[in-house]
């Protein structure tokens, strides 16, 4: 009686731990998932991307591709053991990141967005990944002259995503568009707000009429607040101020949105989530 209870529950083990490595195996992804971002950024910055890949994923990112952009990791990743260190463990699969410089080996280099990028790992595997949105410009978009008509005073921002930045107007002009390139993301994500010193301009960002003036010496700021507190997935671009001074001359002034790292905050429901919509059958 004793012999057959042990040899009874001997097989009982022996099922459950073959149920539970199935189970796991159905869990391994085919290839890793990039989460959404949406990135606007220029040849010759740095990028950093999130993945979500299987535990014992041993491979690391060799380097990237986007049209004829391709963007070489930067020594900012460390390793434990013998594979990349994540940035946050879940129960089948690992958070991991990785930095990119970007660079152009093609001359007469525009503007282009791109929904996918090549990704290729140091086991010799390559994959097309969907990542959101990135938006790459010409290298030097955004760097400043020494004299600007509309001159960032003062910028900063919180743990919580929030960022403001302080402009002054050098000349009398007149504002005539505030453009970022995700209008449509970003609407719903965040509140912007724009304020001036000295009139009390303060309306929310969809709900200010163009043109609007600034004088002389006069500032405004501009405050951007996450709707959330946690999402799952990462922004960093520019707004757009375009307008013209009292003479006519043209000018534009950036102000540039990075969400901190930190601010991504996935849980297992959120990881089940992001697989099941970008992996759909991809597990094996």
């Amino acid at each position: 009686m004793k012999e057959r209870f042990f040899w009874t529950m001997l097989c009982l083990i022996a099922i459950s731990w073959a149920i539970n490595l199935n189970y796991a195996k159905s869990k391994q992804l085919e290839e890793p998932i990039f989460l959404d971002h949406y990135i606007e950024t220029a040849i010759g910055d740095q990028i950093t991307l999130y993945y979500v890949t299987n535990k014992d994923d041993r491979s690391s990112v060799n380097y990237i591709r986007a049209g004829d952009v391709e963007g070489f990791p930067q020594s900012d990743f460390f390793i434990i053991g013998d594979k990349p260190a994540p940035v946050d463990t879940f129960r089948h699969h690992e958070l991991r990141s990785i930095t990119f410089e970007l660079r152009n080996f093609e001359e007469g280099f525009e503007t282009k967005s791109f929904n996918e990028i090549a990704v290729f790992y140091s086991d010799g595997r390559s994959s097309t990944a969907s990542i959101g949105e990135l938006v790459i410009h010409p290298e030097g978009r955004f760097e400043k002259d020494d004299q600007l008509t509309l001159e960032q005073v003062s910028g900063g921002g919180n743990s919580m995503g929030r960022v403001q930045y302080a402009f002054k107007a050098t000349e009398p002009l007149k504002i005539q568009e505030i453009t970022s390139p995700f209008s449509e993301q970003i609407m719903d994500q965040f509140i912007f707000s724009i304020k001036g010193y000295s009139n009390q301009l303060e309306k929310p960002f969809d709900e200010l009429e163009f043109p609007f003036e600034v004088g002389k010496d006069k500032r405004i700021r501009i405050e951007m607040i996450p709707e959330s507190p946690n999402y799952n997935f990462l922004y960093s671009f520019y707004v757009r101020l375009a307008g013209t001074t009292d003479e006519g001359k043209p000018f534009i002034s950036y102000n540039h949105y990075n969400e901190p790292s930190f601010y991504l905050n996935l849980s297992q429901e959120d990881v089940n989530r992001i697989i099941a919509q970008k992996a759909g059958g991809g597990f094996r």
